[in-house]
């Protein structure tokens, strides 16, 4: 299939969708590196470092997380529970500093998503993973508005797609007619599993991975250019 052929289907679903959800890393917010970065401080006592190709592999897409690195890696002795604790208080700390950026443009993406200035509005959610809390902060800190937001806390976490059928239901969506935007296979994967339509966003670390979706765009800035041409909104 073309990128020409992908545009317009893509644009034609966009068109008929009634509601959207947008996960938040790699979509929104570039926060995988600093995830890595807080799992590799987490890992030093145990003296090991995740390599960047095993990260946005087996860690950011398909979401086999620290067990997954033990058991492929080997790795003896690992207190897993202290491990995890370490990786979110250092994470944590950087969603408190600032320092985890928001995409080009993506705080521009939720203001224009937010308008509801004619009947072409449609609801939308940020559904991710990541718990509430730390999502609100990174936006408030990347200047960009808060819309309503349905994180990991108490969901089971994607593949599963849980966390998409909540947010579907508090936009009072239905799955078939509204729009994923994800990076990961394990999003992609959720949101298949739950019957909504998925779209591949495209960032610098998924490229080269093998993630079929129904649509595949460039990052954000082909939702930017329909929302510019007034094309739905």
């Amino acid at each position: 299939m073309s990128k020409q052929s992908i545009t317009n289907n893509f644009e034609l679903a966009w068109s008929t969708a009634t509601s959207f959800l947008f996960d938040f890393d790699g979509v929104l917010a570039d926060s995988e590196p600093l995830f890595r970065r807080s799992w590799n401080m987490a890992l030093e006592p145990w003296c090991h470092e995740i390599s960047s190709e095993d990260y946005w592999k087996y860690w950011s897409s398909l979401g086999e997380g620290l067990e997954g690195e033990i058991r492929r890696c080997g790795l003896k002795g690992i207190d897993i529970p202290l491990a995890r604790k370490r990786r979110k208080e250092v994470y944590e700390g950087f969603v408190n500093d600032g320092m985890v950026p928001l995409f080009p443009r993506a705080a521009q993406l939720l203001e224009m998503l937010s308008l509801k200035k004619n009947s072409s509005w449609r609801p939308f959610c940020i559904a991710s993973n990541t718990p509430c809390s730390l999502i609100r902060k990174i936006l408030i800190k990347g200047g960009a508005p808060v819309p309503l937001i349905v994180g990991g806390d108490g969901l089971e976490k994607k593949p599963s797609p849980d966390i998409f059928l909540r947010a579907s239901s508090l936009l009072a969506g239905c799955p078939s007619s509204t729009l994923v935007f994800e990076d990961s296979w394990k999003g992609i994967a959720a949101a298949e599993r739950g019957g909504f339509i998925s779209v591949l966003v495209l960032n610098s670390y998924n490229r080269g991975l093998e993630i079929r979706s129904e649509f595949v765009i460039d990052g954000i800035q082909p939702i930017l250019d329909l929302l510019t041409e007034g094309s739905v909104l």
